[in-house]
């Protein structure tokens, strides 16, 4: 089964609810969303204004492949593009 047809099925078992915002976040330096500053307080005001979603759909550019993917899964792993992280996280 296709990554497609597998990310069809999955969506169509999901209760019809009413519609969400879209949203962009553009993380910059992933220290945005560990540290305490005026990005993470945005993202938590963000939070507190809308409903919470049943699912998300993350559109990514760091992917170094040629043709468009879809990754079906609930639980996908966490590919690490970013080092140099201070030692306290």
């Amino acid at each position: 089964m296709s990554a497609l047809s597998q990310f069809r099925n999955f969506t169509q078992r999901l209760p019809q609810t009413d519609l969400m915002p879209t949203i962009f976040i553009g993380h910059g330096s992933p220290m945005n969303g560990i540290e305490h500053n005026e990005f993470s307080e945005s993202w938590v005001d963000l939070a507190k204004n809308i409903p919470v979603p049943k699912a998300v759909l993350v559109v990514s550019a760091h992917w170094y492949t040629h043709g468009t993917f879809v990754t079906a899964m609930d639980f996908p792993s966490t590919i690490h593009d970013f080092g140099g992280f201070p030692s306290t996280f």
